[in-house]
């Protein structure tokens, strides 16, 4: 499960870095790149969230049941 998580922060970490970035854009097409590659990235981030939640779940952690 390491592995998950560590890819986790790293998407996490990437959503975050656009994020800050999205500030900066001074031209339509650009912010428009820019919000697709957020959206990417916050994409990303839920699937490894989801996984971990799966992998949780598979151990038997009873807390990772979905809300």
């Amino acid at each position: 499960m390491v592995k998950e998580i560590s890819r986790f922060l790293a998407a996490h970490a990437r959503y975050l870095a656009l994020d800050g970035a999205r500030t900066n854009c001074t031209h339509p097409a650009q912010r428009e790149r820019l919000h697709i590659e957020i959206l990417q990235a916050y994409l990303e981030v839920q699937q490894c969230a989801q996984v971990i939640a799966g992998l949780q779940y598979a151990a038997g952690m009873d807390f990772a049941d979905a809300n």
